[in-house]
């Protein structure tokens, strides 16, 4: 089936324009630097922290302590001169009261924020965006310190010069799929947002480090800011981690996911960033850090905000990637992208020729192809309901909670293998119609591959991260059904299975879990549907193509043409040159004699 030179003069033309793509890596310019450096007091900051704890020491979501915390902030931010707070007609302080969904209940969150204006003048300049996330998941302590360092950042905010309006929030439900941010966004449509910086218990650690993270929950990553802002915070003394690798980043963006108040924003088009002191991750259990590092941060975030003031416009959300500390961008990625999906078009496209000329149908191996993935479509809808009916976790206000809610129980094993069963069961039932759709294992192949070319096509053009995942596996199902060896066989389901079990990997680094747990909560949040549904149809479409494939490797097998050693060769006798008499056997030309 496979046009072995066909397909690596295709690769051939890729790979040199894959190289040339490469050459377009950018360098990132430098910001500018803020006119007036910011003195932030962290022994007051840290004296606030310890009256919020002492207030609200765990503050769960629609817990009474969480309704403390949010009366707590909105006392300190009225109490900022110019909030207003005396004049509840003039106060620039307000209150969101909304509802979400927490496992299986709603529960009363509020937002609290505060509007600082911007310069006479510079209407037309987007705002700024400060948030500080408030609440926390059972038994963790955290995040005091961010809501009281924003409460001194508005105050210095407030009562300094500036250009751009800025907006400082408290939100709630960070926890619970990031609830507070998505209805602040939602509700200040008429604010125009040109960055948003979150303080995700930035100050929590300890001596100069600091992580940034720019994933956001579509995929896109804002590089843009995310450089500004590595920049700024090493002016201000910090040492910020370095970013993602590129598996990372395709991984990443394949199946996005962010614990981060920064993922929501990114995906409303807003650029931005969180400054954390842990990689994107759950909460962990902090105690108050020293005065010092709050110092430092609140300085260096203060830095940040003075350059942001000053930046004529912040590069907005991207699909690019960082390769080498330059940027790779979106447009050039997709044409990568497409370059690595050009050898499959081209077989598929030789493969249709030959059947044509041969006057085989494809008609036959499509129907065939269908019988194969209604067990996926099967195992699909039934995990979907288990999770509905509440054996798999659900969705946390519609997004992937956090991995404490999503634990590896008896129920979530039981959900499993019933999803198990009714494939098997479903494959059972629809394996007599696949073979008796009258198409021979060739044909069924090469109406795989015709359709795996036009299911990566169309995620090439809806949803191309897909295909970051799913490409390797369909290359080599595509070369298992021509090569002659076994271990060749094993070697290309090696490359199949090898972006997946990589993917377990870094979703149990992301979750701090081993890879076990990373498989088991991608399938989980998968399961309701809170990653999506364009994603998942194009998985299991390409799935059921490549598993149409695969049906003619097993048959190769067992024709005896995947052999585990390659055949023994015998030598042929050599041939005379034509017009030499062949040579007599000695005892047949004396016996000859003999008889004469």
């Amino acid at each position: 089936m496979l046009n072995a030179r066909l397909y690596r003069t295709a690769w051939l033309v890729a790979g040199v324009a894959i190289i040339v793509a490469l050459l377009t890596l950018q360098s990132r310019p430098a910001p500018p630097e803020p006119d007036v450096p910011f003195a932030v007091d962290g022994a007051v900051v840290r004296d606030a922290a310890g009256r919020l704890e002492g207030v609200a020491p765990l503050r769960v979501p629609g817990s009474q302590d969480d309704i403390d915390a949010a009366q707590w902030m909105q006392e300190q931010l009225a109490g900022i001169p110019g909030a207003g707070g005396a004049a509840p007609d003039r106060s620039r302080v307000g209150r969101q009261e909304f509802v979400a969904r927490y496992g299986r209940t709603l529960v009363q969150l509020t937002n609290v924020y505060l509007v600082v204006p911007g310069g006479t003048g510079t209407g037309s300049r987007d705002g700024i965006v400060v948030v500080a996330p408030r609440d926390t998941p059972p038994r963790i302590r955290a995040g005091a310190t961010s809501s009281a360092l924003l409460v001194e950042m508005a105050r210095l905010w407030a009562t300094s010069s500036h250009e751009r309006p800025m907006l400082f929030v408290s939100t709630d439900g960070s926890t619970v799929g990031n609830a507070g941010i998505r209805w602040f966004l939602s509700r200040f449509s008429d604010f125009r947002i040109g960055a948003v910086v979150v303080l995700d218990a930035a100050a929590d650690g300890t001596g100069r480090g600091i992580d940034i993270w720019s994933r956001g929950r579509d995929g896109r990553q804002a590089l843009g800011l995310e450089s500004i802002a590595r920049t700024a915070l090493e002016r201000g003394g910090m040492e910020p981690a370095p970013h993602d690798g590129l598996w990372t980043q395709l991984a990443r963006m394949a199946v996005p996911g962010s614990f981060g108040d920064q993922a929501p924003a990114v995906a409303a088009g807003s650029p931005a960033v969180p400054l954390a002191a842990r990689p994107d991750g759950p909460p962990v259990y902090r105690d108050l850090p020293d005065a010092e590092r709050i110092s430092l941060m609140g300085e260096a975030a203060m830095g940040l905000l003075g350059t942001l003031d000053q930046v004529d416009a912040i590069p907005g959300p991207s699909r690019s990637v960082v390769l080498a500390d330059r940027e790779l961008s979106a447009g050039v990625l997709r044409i990568v992208i497409l370059l690595l999906v050009l050898p499959l078009i081209v077989a598929a496209v030789d493969a249709l020729a030959r059947l044509r000329r041969a006057g085989v149908r494809l008609r036959p191996g499509l129907r065939a192809l269908l019988w194969r993935a209604v067990p996926l479509a099967a195992a699909a809808v039934v995990l979907h309901l288990l999770g509905v009916a509440g054996l798999v976790p659900g969705a946390s206000a519609g997004a992937p909670p956090l991995p404490g809610d999503v634990p590896l129980t008896a129920r979530g094993g039981l959900a499993l293998g019933i999803t198990a069963v009714v494939a098997v069961a479903a494959w059972l039932g629809t394996r007599a119609r696949a073979r008796g759709a009258g198409a021979a294992p060739a044909g069924e192949a090469a109406a795989g591959l015709v359709a795996l070319a036009a299911v990566s096509a169309a995620a090439w053009a809806l949803r191309p991260s897909v295909l970051l995942l799913l490409l390797p596996a369909a290359h080599a199902v595509l070369i298992a059904t021509a090569v002659p060896r076994r271990w060749q066989v094993s070697a290309c389901a090696a490359a199949a299975a090898l972006p997946l079990v990589g993917l377990a990997f870094v979703t149990g680094g992301q979750v701090d879990r081993d890879p076990l747990f990373g498989a088991w909560y991608l399938v989980a949040t998968t399961a309701e549907g809170a990653r999506g549904v364009l994603g998942p149809a194009f998985g299991l479409a390409m799935i059921a193509c490549m598993w149409s494939m695969a049906a003619l490797v097993v048959l190769r097998a067992r024709k005896g043409l995947v052999a585990a050693r390659p055949p023994v060769r015998r030598r042929r006798p050599p041939q005379a040159p034509r017009g030499a008499r062949a040579p007599q056997d000695a005892s047949r030309g004396s016996a000859a004699r003999r008889a004469r």
